[in-house]
């Protein structure tokens, strides 16, 4: 079934998504930094934050949700939702060569984002010093991190065949999520909710997002293992969805 679920990787245009959103974070992270040379004067750090700025508040979850959709797409065309039905495969099996199909191509998406920033920071606006470790680092973390996002967009994509409204949820709770990440009010949702995990994530020891927390095993510990935890969660509500969905 993982392998079922690649090959029809390989036959969508989700690689595009998976490469162009990264890029145009990088892009928009360039031009904020060379225009604004007197005010973010830090280097490397000015940098990568202006690069994860909008990319970790909208880009990758919106990336997401985009890729969560297209990987469902294809089951709710034609005969093949009739024939995932009837399949005598076990759904947790389904469930999780769904979530790997997701999450090949938002590992692109960190490495694309991790090349694209070297290779900006190094060649175009000429930063002083090696390129951070750290910034690498966080965009791993970030996938992580990104594992309660990928089984909610998941789940929604199963339950809607429309392609636009899973996405659009996204978007809502992208929204959400930039107000948990700054109001002192909203801060506790913004440790479940998964879109403000993702923003939180990828602003680790970032100026961007003082909120975040630091790149240190007390704040990275923690962040991982509700991810994991809520990911875990989503699967089983998933897998009995399906389930219920079969005895109708």
């Amino acid at each position: 079934m993982f392998r079922a679920e690649f090959t029809k990787l390989k036959r969508s245009s989700t690689w595009i998504i998976a490469v162009v959103l990264p890029l145009l974070a990088v892009v928009t992270g360039t031009i904020n930094l060379a225009n604004n040379t007197e005010t973010l004067d830090a280097g490397w750090s000015s940098f990568t934050s202006q690069v994860v700025l909008f990319y970790g508040l909208l880009f990758y979850s919106m990336g997401i949700s985009l890729l969560a959709a297209a990987v469902w797409r294809i089951e709710h065309r034609g005969t093949n939702w009739n024939l995932l039905l009837t399949s005598t495969e076990k759904s947790i099996r389904l469930v999780l060569a769904k979530l790997a199909a997701i999450l090949v191509p938002v590992a692109l998406m960190q490495v694309v984002l991790i090349v694209g920033t070297a290779v900006s920071g190094l060649f175009m606006l000429r930063l002083d010093g090696g390129f951070p470790w750290q910034f690498a680092l966080v965009s791993l973390i970030a996938i992580v991190a990104a594992l309660p996002l990928i089984a909610v967009q998941s789940l929604l994509s199963l339950l809607a065949k429309s392609f636009a409204a899973p996405v659009a949820l996204c978007l809502l709770g992208c929204v959400i999520g930039v107000a948990s990440v700054t109001s002192s009010a909203l801060r506790p949702l913004g440790y479940v909710l998964p879109q403000a995990i993702n923003t939180r994530a990828l602003n680790l020891g970032s100026t961007a997002i003082a909120e975040s927390g630091r790149l240190t095993v007390v704040d990275i510990i923690p962040m991982m293992s509700t991810s994991l935890g809520i990911a875990a969660a989503i699967v089983v509500l998933t897998v009995g969805a399906i389930r219920a969905i079969k005895l109708r």
